[in-house]
């Protein structure tokens, strides 16, 4: 697999996600890979104990304290699909702090209604996190588990570990019980009205229920034509997967970059995927490394590092400084310490962020540049990702 499916991959299976919804082969609650590249010890202290807490975060360094890592990880979990959907920020505030069924029943009353916006929102959750959701023994087993094996890791701050676990635990709860009022046939059904009357989101919600994969195709090219970002992002993905019929035939037919153009203003990841396309080719994109380069960095900017991260190391020497590749990453690491990744907390998570901001080689300039990018960018990332501290 080329660079561009490699990394189209690993969206795919760790972006903004606030409940545990996969899992790998052992059967545990985290997620794919995240981006790591060496960092600077002289500037961090040498454990992710001795990090400072910083309720804050103004700081590139600052760690937030536990209950703002574990709110910033549920809000931009929702934030990712919700605000496509058309959720406001105040319903997900309120769903980062556990008012689920507060929020759950004025979604089913405006829904009911007939409101389509409502209508999306509670047939995402319903389908998502009441639907595929885990129980409460399997998300206590889980977090138990991490628990008691962060001890076993000396680098991390098991006290600090263990909060946040704890918080995400009762969260989880949170969720478990307000689903026992939800009617998640219901649900969908007020869905599916919507989509034939051609709404892009509905579309799109419509294919994760569909029966096969020429169904599940048809619908995100639908929600697509519709202009549902997401949609065009996700055929993108099949595409360059190589997902038979996934572009379509004859005059119908799509390319990855019709898609990944078409929603690169609404989605950082869009154009995150688009510069991994400039540079290495896909469907639909010819190689252009200054376009590449161009959105890559924008894309950084706007809280999507991973592009500029992973083809940096690969560009010719001269077209883009080692030191800012650094410097992104550690950006990158920054974002994940506040819960504002795209990765559950989990020991393996927390692990690679210490290894990064603790490694020994990288260069004051890189240090230098990644403070800078955090001045100048650190505002605008956390609310496009949809975090708040």
């Amino acid at each position: 697999m080329g660079l561009a499916g490699i990394i189209i991959v690993m969206l795919g299976v760790g972006v903004w996600v606030a409940l545990p919804k996969h899992s790998d082969s052992s059967g545990s609650l985290d997620h794919g890979p995240v981006t790591v590249i060496p960092a600077h010890a002289a500037q961090v202290p040498g454990s992710f104990a001795a990090i400072k807490s910083d309720a804050t975060t103004s700081n590139l360094w600052g760690r937030p304290a536990p209950d703002v890592a574990a709110r910033n990880s549920r809000r931009s979990g929702f934030a990712w699909i919700l605000r496509q959907l058309g959720a406001t920020e105040d319903q997900l505030n309120r769903l980062a702090n556990l008012d689920i069924a507060g929020v759950i029943s004025e979604l089913k009353q405006k829904a009911s209604a007939g409101d389509a916006a409502s209508v999306n929102i509670l047939g995402e959750i319903a389908y998502q996190n009441c639907r595929l959701g885990r129980d409460d023994a399997t998300v206590k087993g889980y977090v138990d588990s991490q628990i008691r094996d962060v001890l076993a890791v000396p680098a991390i701050d098991s006290s600090w570990f263990s909060t946040v676990m704890r918080d995400d635990e009762a969260f989880y709860k949170k969720v478990y019980d307000a689903c026992a009022h939800v009617d998640v046939d219901e649900a969908m059904s007020w869905v599916k009205a919507r989509a034939t009357l051609g709404d892009g989101a509905s579309l799109w919600l419509m294919s994760m229920d569909a029966n096969n994969m020429t169904e599940i195709q048809q619908r995100l090219r639908e929600a697509a034509a519709a202009g549902f970002p997401q949609a065009q992002f996700d055929l993108a993905w099949a595409i360059i997967g190589k997902q038979d019929g996934a572009e379509g035939t004859g005059a119908g037919r799509i390319t990855a970059g019709d898609m990944l153009r078409a929603s690169q203003a609404q989605l950082s990841r869009s154009e995150l995927q688009l510069a991994v396309c400039e540079y290495s080719g896909c469907d639909g994109v010819a190689v252009d490394v200054d376009a590449a380069i161009k959105h890559a960095r924008e894309a950084a900017q706007r809280g999507s590092p991973d592009a500029i991260v992973y083809i940096g190391p690969h560009v010719p020497a001269g077209q883009l400084d080692p030191n800012e590749v650094a410097a992104w990453g550690l950006v990158q690491a920054s974002l994940e310490q506040r819960g504002c990744g795209g990765d559950v907390f989990s020991i393996r998570s927390l692990t690679r962020i210490v290894n990064t901001l603790n490694a020994k080689n990288i260069s004051a300039q890189a240090r230098a540049l990644a403070e800078q990018y955090w001045r100048d960018y650190g505002s605008q990332m956390m609310s496009t990702i949809g975090c708040t501290g």
